[in-house]
């Protein structure tokens, strides 16, 4: 190869680089908007890639509704906090929706029998913390990695980090919402997914979007294989180590009684 040529590609390498719409937040882990992605700006929305291999994820619940804010003071070294499933205030006590696992403990939920339900096992039960490097260590074939899985595949005795949501925006790689009502409410929106290369999507949008089109969006323009709807309207948030409170995805104060959290090895 001439000199000429070597330092063209170089050139060439270094645009393409500079116009990349994403924006390496930690090892394993990019975030991009929506519309630097090409897709409808008025969401005001952001996605994350992560790598499952080089961070871990921890689901967490408490009645209290603690805010993003304080949710941070407790995750001081999050890479990434995106709210999760739905919660019941019917009764004095609040509680999830559906069911989770928290620090190895089942936690209950108040129904969500729906068969469009997904789960989300965040961390399984024997493997050992992540740790980031070149060549990652990563769990034996046998243990599971971080997945989406359907109702069918989810023992709740395998996971130590896991939480159930509906319904499904994408299942098998197609677009799944198709119900007349909810899913063709325009609403703020949250979702936590699974590309077909295996990494974990979060999508959270500041402004309205209808529900399935974010779920064609997800899976047409990024290859999600399979994606879980997460609470919305007031709660959809999601907040990206050192970035300020204002430019977060979000309501400033809002409670939020549960949340998945992007932590480094």
């Amino acid at each position: 190869m001439s000199a000429a040529l070597a330092a063209a590609l170089s050139v060439s390498i270094f645009a393409t680089a500079l116009r990349s719409p994403w924006r390496q937040i930690a090892p394993g882990v990019e975030n991009a908007t929506v519309a630097d992605l090409g897709g409808d700006a008025n969401w005001a929305a952001k996605v994350v890639l992560v790598d499952p291999q080089l961070v871990q994820f921890a689901v967490r619940f408490d009645p209290k509704k603690p805010t993003l804010k304080e949710w941070r003071e407790r995750f001081p070294s999050a890479i990434a906090i995106i709210n999760g499933s739905f919660y019941s205030s019917d009764s004095p006590e609040i509680r999830p929706t559906c069911e989770l696992v928290q620090e190895g403990k089942r936690v209950r939920g108040a129904g969500c029998q729906r068969q469009d339900a997904l789960y989300f096992g965040a961390r399984a039960k024997g493997v050992p913390p992540v740790v980031a490097s070149i060549a990652p260590t990563r769990p034996p074939a046998s243990l599971p990695s971080p997945r989406v899985l359907p109702l069918n595949a989810f023992k709740a005795e395998d996971w130590i980090e896991a939480l159930k949501s509906f319904p499904a925006l994408v299942r098998d790689g197609a677009p799944a919402c198709k119900g007349p009502h909810y899913c063709a409410e325009s609403s703020r929106t949250a979702a936590l997914g699974q590309l077909r290369d295996g990494r974990i999507v979060l999508f959270a949008s500041q402004w309205p979007a209808v529900r399935r089109e974010v779920g064609r969006w997800l899976s047409e323009a990024l290859g999600a294989a399979e994606v879980l709807n997460l609470d919305g309207g007031p709660e959809a948030t999601l907040a990206l180590h050192g970035e300020p409170l204002e430019d977060t995805i979000g309501t400033n104060g809002r409670g939020l009684p549960l949340v998945v959290v992007v932590l480094p090895p």
